[in-house]
């Protein structure tokens, strides 16, 4: 196990904010942007080093050897630098021209000692396997580290860099398998790729079976690309820096080049010359005018002639390509006609780290792979609304993942998020694909004011049967909240709604404590499930697959939570936990207490294990602590919807608590008292 001596192994979290502290510290002499370019190399030469099976190592391409230079033993210390670089690069074919971009020749004094402080700091690393808590940790540290660049950048330079959790829902949706080759014809920052692979990795598969190739025009997106899949480990993935659209990747005798999966970003609206274009036979089904930026859907039919016959592609898209008119109608027809075009799934605004215009995602299929059963058949799902949403861009969290991959996994209607839409009714709609036209997200408007309570008084009845089972699942009683009207309606009590709104929690409280506990007695008959990760070497996948299937077999029954809530529970609950249970499945329960008890003290919700635990103990004390924190989660469900009666009843009480009888009342009772006011002043 990794960092069985003195010092604790080197974790994700303390690796990420190492290099967020090095990036602040020279941050006056290199920017935040060009950081990742400057440590990048970097840390790739000083994992080479600790890590002698990582790569090629000459003797004059050794980290020592950029000590030497760094302290002027050896000359000119940027030159020597670089030439450093390019000894390292010459020694290892799948590095050829990585370096040729990056150089270390400072233009002054204080970006010389910035990058000689850069180089202290990266030696003070141990990057063996022996110190690193997994042996992805460099490379998971470094993506974050381009996470936090992106989202410093914003909307500026950060075209060529995808939000992590929508690469992780396209890996979702593709469905990599060992052994398959996997492209990305816009590559960026690669997280495309590693997204497939950990996927392929979650489900017990080796993910070096895999054959990843990219290609990136950019040549800084390039650059940071490369660097972040071979500190992942993937010395053998191709990224070739070139334009996909006009230069596609080609196979022997001139072929393209084709893949099981695809998964890309492109970047959005963007022109392109027609003529400039290799292998025109690739856009089949027409061409978009040149000169008006719209080249969104060459990049589509791009990625269906890459597909081998039964492969599965997803590409991001503006929505503006779901209903323009013209050649990008007919191209649209001709997807969908020849049962290429799977899936559209609208992931709504403000996603993406450089525009906050709407995007969707196509699911495309292979010439040979759609099922004969969906053919004339396209899935759409709106999920606008599946975010959390941030003060400057909007999220998707692992919630929002599971809700949208158990729809187009089950591939049914779910009422307001997901329909199975046919050809006749599309064609009707003259291929029109916008997201709205066929699934409204949009909250449900408020029934109409019943004109008789407004009049009257009184509540209507069919307003209040329409929330009854929302009601029911918590073991409230509408007559506890009403009393008997007129035929169709019923009253508040005289204690007025909103001291009745104040009795809900209480009158909900032990249903809702009966939930729970049902919670925890699932949890305790799963722990056996969740220590096989340990023992048995079951693939995480599997294990969350059987947690969240017998939660809802076990849960759904009661009403107070639906699937989505409870599959949302469970997903971010994982991904919360995913390094503990990483480290469960790798080192058992003495590896979690330990990366445990290295995390900074003043991380919010660290557990502190004892410090002395008997071996079953050990078992006990983690899975509490993980039972603890998917029970949290759902209770916070709970008292959300708990929340919505209250809410619920509220409403109710603002539409009818006063009718225009009462205003009537009480401007009467007023008048008399103003009438005999004025008559005991005197005045008749």
């Amino acid at each position: 196990m990794p960092g069985q001596g003195q010092e604790p192994p080197l974790t994700v979290d303390r690796l990420e904010d190492f290099l967020w502290q090095a990036a602040e510290r020279v941050r006056g002499e290199v920017s935040i942007p060009e950081f990742p370019r400057i440590i990048g190399p970097l840390l790739l030469l000083k994992r080479a080093s600790d890590q002698p099976d990582f790569l090629s190592l000459p003797e004059d391409a050794r980290w020592g050897v950029v000590m030497d230079h760094r302290w002027g033993h050896l000359g000119d210390f940027e030159e020597g630098v670089n030439r450093t670089l390019v000894a390292f690069e010459r020694h290892n074919p799948g590095l050829r021209d990585l370096f040729r971009e990056v150089d270390f020749n400072g233009v002054t004094q204080n970006r010389r000692h910035a990058l000689r402080q850069l180089i202290d700091m990266v030696g003070e690393l141990s990057l063996s396997d022996d110190d690193l808590e997994f042996d992805d940790v460099v490379g998971r540290a470094f993506d974050r580290l381009l996470i936090r660049t992106a989202s410093a950048q914003g909307a500026k330079g950060s075209e060529s860099f995808t939000p992590r959790a929508v690469c992780r829902l396209m890996a979702e949706l593709v469905d990599p398998q060992p052994g398959q080759w996997i492209a990305d014809p816009h590559a960026g920052s690669g997280g495309m790729l590693l997204s497939a692979a950990r996927y392929v990795s979650e489900h017990g598969d080796n993910q070096a079976n895999l054959a990843l190739v990219g290609q990136e025009k950019n040549s800084t997106a390039w650059l940071t690309g490369r660097l972040n899949l071979l500190l992942h480990g993937f010395t053998d993935a191709a990224v070739s820096h070139s334009d996909a659209l006009t230069d596609p990747l080609e196979a022997a005798f001139s072929e393209l080049s084709r893949f099981d999966r695809v998964l890309t970003s492109p970047p959005f609206s963007m022109n392109y010359d027609r003529h400039a274009i290799r292998h025109p036979e690739r856009m089949k089904y027409g061409w978009v005018p040149e000169g008006g930026k719209k080249a969104d859907l060459m990049f589509v039919q791009h990625v269906l002639s890459i597909l081998r016959p039964d492969g599965t592609g997803a590409v991001v898209v503006p929505q503006g390509v779901l209903f323009r008119g013209g050649a990008e109608r007919d191209i649209r027809r001709g997807l969908i006609e020849d049962n290429r075009l799977e899936a559209v799934i609208g992931i709504g605004a403000n996603v993406f780290y450089n525009t906050g215009i709407p995007a969707c995602i196509l699911v495309l299929k292979g010439p040979h792979d759609l099922p004969r059963e969906r053919h004339g058949t396209v899935l759409f799902i709106n999920a606008e609304r599946e975010v959390t949403v941030g003060r400057s861009r909007n999220r998707l969290d692992a919630e929002h993942i599971a809700k949208i991959v158990d729809a187009f996994l089950g591939r049914h209607d779910v009422p307001d998020f997901a329909r199975v839409v046919s050809l006749a009714e599309l064609t009707e709609n003259d291929f029109n694909l916008n997201i709205r036209r066929y699934v409204d997200a949009a909250p449900p408007a408020e029934p109409l004011l019943d004109i008789g309570a407004a009049l009257t008084g009184g509540v209507p009845l069919r307003e209040i049967e329409s929330q009854a089972d929302l009601f029911h699942a918590f073991g409230v009683s509408l007559d506890d909240l009403f009393l008997p009207d007129r035929p169709g309606y019923r009253r508040f009590p005289s204690s007025g709604y909103m001291a009745t709104a104040t009795r809900i929690p209480e009158l909900a409280m032990a249903q809702e404590q009966y939930f729970l506990d049902g919670v925890r007695a699932w949890w305790t008959g799963q722990r056996e499930l969740v220590s096989d990760l340990a023992h048995v070497g079951l693939a995480p996948a599997d294990v969350r697959s059987q947690l969240e299937a017998s939660l809802c077999l076990e849960q759904l029954r009661s009403g107070i939570l639906d699937r989505y809530q409870l599959l949302g529970a469970v997903a971010s609950w994982w991904s919360d936990h995913e390094d503990d249970l990483d480290a469960l499945a790798r080192y058992g329960f003495p590896g979690v207490l330990r990366r445990w008890r290295s995390l900074p003290r003043d991380r919010a919700g660290t557990p502190r294990p004892p410090k002395h635990l008997l071996p079953a103990e050990e078992a006990h004390f983690v899975l509490d602590v993980l039972g603890d924190g998917l029970r949290l989660r759902v209770a916070h469900l709970v008292t959300d919807e708990r929340q919505k009666l209250v809410d619920t009843y509220l409403r109710w009480g603002e539409r009818y608590g006063t009718s225009m009888e009462d205003l009537e009342d009480r401007y009467r009772r007023a008048a008399n008292r103003l009438r005999e006011r004025m008559a005991a002043l005197g005045h008749s």
